[in-house]
């Protein structure tokens, strides 16, 4: 008697620990858990921000090696006055991955926080939210991973002073192999503590024996979707929309009838978000010279009328290893080639224009010798694009920017009725005026002279 009971004491005294962390936990998240993360470090790392439909929230998304709380600290300007307690999640990989959400959160202004377990703490990250009456800049780009080529990538992020960026799928290659996502989070985490990175998958995060899960353990975009991967949100006078080339887009899809609402929504709410972007993986348009690789066919029938209907006015891809972008462009054929036809310019409502933006860090791909039709401009080399939001202006500069610091491609999209060079002949063009002037300076220099007598 005196043994079974020392048996059952000594059994509630080995246990006391895990009973005791799973008090604090999420118990159903945390039997998920592999029996390797009942030891090693709860230090936070692979810290990440994202955004909601919700201005008030940020989201934070962090690992820890071992089994503890999740618990985020937040305050304006440097302090940490507020506080709220996370979840645990766990997958077949020896991590734990911490999910909390930031509330309350004024627009236009600057946060710090950090995340932990109430005794193990990140360092002070900091943060801007969204302010819907100040000019501001994005990235955009896909397949990037951890080769040097994207490595330079994340170093142009971090030098670029965005405000945040999208992502079109492909993002850290890990084709199965776990501690690869853990790398790229910790090797992005300099950029992604700071500035919200909103993705959708590729093909390459339908991994082996994995599927989507890591996906979707370690990234989350709260949106009316349901779903990490397809969302929505608003920043200033833009509503994006990313959805997932890697789900069923069919009509009747629970994909689509989203996609048909959301989008039908932002056309209700045009005055306060005229513009509209979406942003995928797999392109709608490409050069590509392997046919075997793309989709684009499915894709224009099953979509391209929906995205037309709403008035979508650029459409960012990747999935294809180099740089392309469309003439504003339904059913393969071009609708216009921009104010002036040189496609520097477009102005007021017009077709989608694309841009496949597969140059972050893979290996290049080769296009077709004859560019289509309705190919306006492509290049192969590794890059970013980055867009300039003008509210005051009304319009969004995009460039496309090489690793090397050049603008490869350059154009703009603005509200209002075209500008052309003929629309304005109130007045003689500079180079007219100059000319204008030196002819009457002439003349007048020329009567000034002293006449000769006519002895």
């Amino acid at each position: 008697m005196l043994r079974r009971l020392a048996l059952v004491v000594m059994t509630a005294l080995l246990c006391m620990p895990a009973f005791t962390f799973v008090a604090d936990a999420q118990i159903g998240s945390l039997l998920s858990c592999p029996i390797s993360t009942l030891t090693g470090s709860t230090s936070p790392e692979q810290v990440h921000i994202s955004m909601s439909q919700d201005e008030s929230q940020m989201h934070v998304i962090w690992a820890t090696e071992s089994q503890t709380g999740s618990e985020v600290e937040w305050g304006l300007d440097g302090s940490l006055d507020n506080n709220d307690m996370g979840e645990e999640f766990c997958y077949d990989h020896d991590m734990v991955f911490h999910s909390g959400v930031m509330t309350g959160l004024e627009v236009a202004s600057n946060y710090s926080y950090r995340v932990g377990d109430g005794s193990d703490w990140s360092e002070v990250y900091s943060f801007k939210t969204r302010d819907v009456s100040s000019d501001f800049t994005f990235l955009a780009f896909g397949d990037h991973g951890l080769s040097s080529e994207g490595m330079d990538t994340t170093d142009m992020v971090v030098d670029s002073g965005a405000d945040f960026l999208i992502l079109s799928g492909d993002i850290s290659y890990a084709n199965g192999e776990q501690s690869v996502w853990d790398d790229y989070l910790d090797y992005n985490q300099r950029s992604m503590s700071n500035m919200p990175w909103m993705m959708v998958p590729g093909n390459h995060e339908n991994e082996p024996g994995y599927g989507f899960e890591a996906y979707e353990v370690r990234f989350e975009y709260p949106s009316s979707s349901g779903s990490d991967h397809w969302h929505s949100f608003d920043y200033g006078p833009i509503h994006f929309v990313g959805f997932s080339t890697e789900h069923d887009y069919s009509v009747g899809s629970e994909q689509y009838q989203w996609l048909d609402s959301d989008l039908g929504d932002a056309v209700q709410n045009r005055e306060q978000t005229p513009w509209l972007i979406v942003y995928a993986h797999k392109p709608m348009y490409t050069s590509h010279d392997d046919a075997t690789h793309d989709e684009d066919e499915e894709l224009r029938a099953g979509l391209e009328a929906l995205f037309v209907e709403s008035g979508v006015n650029l459409i960012i891809w990747g999935h294809d290893h180099f740089y392309e972008r469309t003439w504003p462009v339904i059913d393969a054929e071009v609708q216009q080639r921009g104010d002036d036809g040189d496609g520097k310019m477009f102005s007021g409502s017009h077709a989608p224009i694309h841009l496949i933006v597969g140059t972050a860090g893979r290996g290049q791909y080769q296009y077709s010798d004859e560019p289509p039709p309705w190919s306006a401009y492509r290049e192969q080399s590794y890059g970013i694009v980055k867009v300039s939001v003008d509210i005051e202006g009304e319009s969004l500069q995009v460039d496309y920017v090489r690793q090397n610091g050049e603008v490869g491609d350059t154009f703009t999209l603005r509200q209002g009725e075209p500008i052309t060079s003929e629309s304005d002949d109130s007045m003689p063009a500079p180079s007219v005026m100059l000319t204008l002037m030196a002819f009457m300076m002439a003349v007048l220099f020329r009567d000034s002279r002293p006449r000769p007598s006519s002895a």
